[in-house]
């Protein structure tokens, strides 16, 4: 197998586990939900933010065992990717890890399926770009687990929820939708914030599994060049290159 593809795969698994964390709040986009608590549709909340260039948020994923690890997101704006009209995210999955990777996703805008993929080790320069089909077959469930600025049906503001307020660890208060859904989860997004997500709360303990710490509305620069994700050829699995 490709040795950058095997690199990749431990850098998708990382992803993985960390979303296993809170899974909840954004995968099976399309699965409806019981929503228990009482809401309306207002202009305090209206779905996932539509951010600008630039825009992105920092969650801090809480595991079992109470280990944090942070996982940043950025926002990198529309264009035409593979000939197609696309926006971009680029997701470090542990911002602590000098040593780890990063992940940089195109989606088409129409549809939000993907189109490219490109992973970089932030300690070294090249860049490897993946099938994305074929990622998808290793990994069914990876696109419900990325960052995304749609906002899944069961958290659209037609749907039941209340009213609460969140305050990072850098003082900026925000306006929150809290829903709960049928796993007693309790979660908390916004439409103020890159990507939704605020807090995630296990009911049956009270423990908060993911919350953010910051985000911008600006002024993020991605690791992957434009440059970069450009000139990507995308790598064969087993070429032995």
């Amino acid at each position: 197998m490709n040795q950058k593809y095997k690199k990749l795969i431990i850098v998708l698994a990382v992803i993985l586990l960390v979303a296993l964390v809170f899974i909840l709040i954004l995968s099976n986009k399309r699965k409806e939900v019981d929503l228990t608590y009482g809401g309306w549709e207002s202009s305090i909340y209206t779905g996932f933010l539509k951010p600008q260039k630039g825009a992105w948020s920092e969650l801090v994923i809480i595991d079992g065992e109470g280990n944090e690890s942070s996982q940043r997101s950025i926002y990198l704006g529309e264009k035409t990717v593979e000939g197609i009209r696309a926006y971009g995210v680029e997701t470090d999955p542990n911002v602590l890890d000098n040593a780890g990777s990063v992940l940089q996703v195109w989606y088409e805008y129409n549809t939000d399926e993907i189109i490219k993929i490109a992973n970089r080790a932030k300690k070294e320069e090249g860049i490897t770009c993946i099938n994305a089909p074929l990622l998808e077959t290793l990994f069914p469930t990876l696109k419900a687990y990325l960052p995304t600025i749609v906002t899944p049906d069961k958290y659209s503001s037609m749907n039941k929820y209340t009213y609460g307020t969140f305050t990072t660890e850098t003082n900026k208060t925000i306006q929150v939708a809290k829903f709960i859904d049928t796993h007693e989860t309790e979660i908390w997004l916004s439409s103020e914030v890159p990507f939704g997500v605020i807090k995630g709360v296990f009911m049956p303990t009270n423990k908060t599994i993911v919350h953010l710490r910051d985000f911008g509305l600006s002024g993020a620069s991605p690791i992957i060049s434009e440059i970069q994700i450009n000139n990507c050829a995308t790598q064969k699995l087993f070429d032995s290159s």
